[in-house]
């Protein structure tokens, strides 16, 4: 499996903490922390942009109604975020636990001293391209049980609460009007592109992966997504070209290029993915922002 080096994984970190501040809203408040020690003492939180890339711990609080129990509800989580959990973000699953100053919510998707059950395969094949908001916005519709239709067998972590869904609350969502965290678009609309459907729910799904109508973006970003067998090898034209352009009037000064410059170098590994095929000078995966990868080789 691919790996970021420090640098990448810094860049990667300070995007996901920009996506996230912005997306701070009524119904849930976003904290970032250096260590899980500041996280849990409430200390230190990281409050400007020139130290996102410290930011590995989140502490989400949702102000949505969950069950917490049969007929019993609660009007606030809190949710920590580990992003470096299993060792190789963006590939690997962030972890997050709901705390223990919360009440348990009573769902399929959360148990005692266990992580919050998300689709991880979704995540793993998305090979990256995943946002740290993409994950905020799902456990906030999970909280308010706003997800696609069971089978009778499903039970998750909790079969009764599953059937009490099911039955009870006839598979829809607590809040069926919930208005969610919207990732922003300035920012995420040509960075990565995931499958429609993605984290679907039962109410009418937010449309996070609309191409940007600002054709200067999409010049620079457009050809991110190419299908995957858009192979070609070093002597073809590079899949990222560099561009003075700069993101001030969509994301604030410093960012674009001079911020995230790995998001615009070509991308050379070895072989096509699909294939298996093996040989230098391929990219690893066009559907992949380049940041997200590893530098080329330089030995021949």
């Amino acid at each position: 499996m691919a790996k970021l080096s420090l640098e990448q994984l810094e860049s990667r970190l300070k995007f996901d903490y920009l996506v996230a501040m912005k997306m701070r809203s009524p119904v849930m408040n976003v904290t970032a922390y250096r260590t899980v020690d500041d996280l849990h003492k409430r200390r230190k939180p990281i409050v400007n942009e020139e130290e996102g890339h410290l930011a590995k711990f989140y502490l989400v609080d949702y102000f949505i109604r969950t069950l917490v129990g049969r007929d019993r509800y609660s009007e606030k989580t809190s949710v920590m975020f580990d992003l470096l959990a299993d060792g190789n973000y963006p590939y690997s699953v962030p972890g997050r636990m709901v705390l223990i100053d919360s009440e348990l919510p009573w769902s399929p998707h959360f148990a005692k001293n266990l992580p919050i059950c998300v689709d991880e395969d979704m995540w793993m094949e998305s090979r990256g391209t995943m946002l740290l908001g993409d994950l905020l916005v799902h456990v906030a519709k999970l909280l308010n049980f706003d997800e696609i239709s069971r089978g009778p067998n499903y039970g998750g972590y909790n079969p009764e609460a599953a059937e009490y869904w099911r039955t009870r609350m006839k598979s829809q969502p607590i809040n069926p009007d919930l208005n969610y965290p919207v990732l922003p678009e300035d920012l995420v609309n040509n960075v990565r592109n995931v499958p429609r459907g993605l984290f679907e729910s039962a109410s009418i799904p937010t449309d996070l992966f609309e191409v940007s109508s600002d054709p200067a973006i999409n010049a620079l970003t457009g050809d991110m997504f190419s299908p995957a067998d858009a192979m070609f090898s070093p002597s073809e034209q590079p899949f990222f070209e560099p561009d003075p352009m700069t993101f001030s009037d969509h994301t604030g000064p410093g960012l674009g290029p001079q911020a995230f410059p790995s998001l615009f170098e070509p991308v050379f590994s070895g072989g096509n993915p699909q294939t298996g095929q093996q040989g230098k000078g391929s990219p690893t995966d066009p559907l992949v922002p380049a940041e997200f990868f590893p530098k080329p080789d330089s030995n021949p």
